[in-house]
């Protein structure tokens, strides 16, 4: 009995030092492979975005949409629709590059009744009432308020004359009209069956803005698709197309969830 009580004694010991040394784990995952769910879980980012390639040719901002660097642009997936209407969207196509200095822009436009005036007011308030393609810049949050404001956000607004609405929005949709997009250039042209639209915005302007941060942007992507009213002189037909599904109940892109990210690529 001695003897036996002597070697469970040495297998005591044994086992405490193994302990000591090499630890007690009930886990086989690695850091490797703790490393890999971590990468997984992040690119599980449910935000739409697209990827604004790199080009070195500038094109001829004309509304034509004729240049040659345009034919090898992605267009952005996933397409434009009616979030509030359980009915197909007319065609809308939008593109963009960079060349390290300008960011390049254009819409592509299915339309068989082009509201446009003839009259353009000094307050850019002609759009009002005009079919139209709109993009909005925010650089962060744009309807949930902190304890020390939120940033402004910008709109953009252009016909198919190429004449641009622009504007700075402070929450709670506080619009000022007087604003303009430093070095924003417009162009546009009626075809057979729409109208498209081009431009270009310095990369220099959307950094002053802190819009562009980390080779990405906060954007949101729209269409007002208005139509001649049914009696002459009531207001248009006004439908909205948008690229993001806001999942709001009525018509709004004053939300965060009509974002989607554009990552600019190098």
């Amino acid at each position: 009995m001695k003897k036996l009580s002597k070697h469970w004694l040495y297998l005591v010991m044994i086992s405490f030092l193994s302990l000591a040394l090499f630890g007690c784990t009930t886990s086989s995952t690695t850091s490797d492979e703790k490393v890999n769910q971590t990468v997984i879980a992040y690119n599980e980012a449910t935000t739409p975005h697209y990827d604004v390639v790199m080009r070195k040719e500038k094109p001829q901002i004309d509304g034509m949409l004729d240049d040659t660097v345009w034919q090898d642009v992605p267009i952005l997936s996933g397409g434009f629709h009616f979030p509030w209407d359980a009915k197909e969207a007319p065609l809308t196509e939008f593109k963009a590059f960079q060349d390290g200095t300008d960011l390049y822009f254009n819409f592509n436009v299915l339309d068989k009744d082009v509201l446009l005036d003839s009259e353009w007011q000094d307050n850019e308030s002609t759009v009002d009432n005009e079919d139209r393609v709109e993009l909005f810049f925010a650089g962060g949050s744009i309807d949930k308020p902190t304890p020390d404001g939120m940033p402004l956000y910008y709109a953009i607004e252009v016909d198919a004359d190429g004449r641009v609405h622009d504007y700075s929005i402070e929450y709670y949709r506080d619009f000022d009209g007087e604003w303009d997009l430093e070095g924003l250039e417009t162009a546009a042209t009626k075809t057979d069956n729409g109208y498209s639209v081009e431009g270009k915005i310095p990369i220099k302007t959307l950094e002053e803005l802190k819009l562009l941060t980390n080779n990405t942007m906060k954007v949101g992507a729209y269409r007002a698709e208005f139509s001649t009213p049914e009696t002459e002189g009531d207001d248009p037909i006004m439908e909205w197309i948008s690229w993001v599904d806001p999942k709001t109940p009525a018509p709004d892109f004053h939300v965060n969830s009509s974002f989607g990210e554009f990552r600019f690529l190098n």
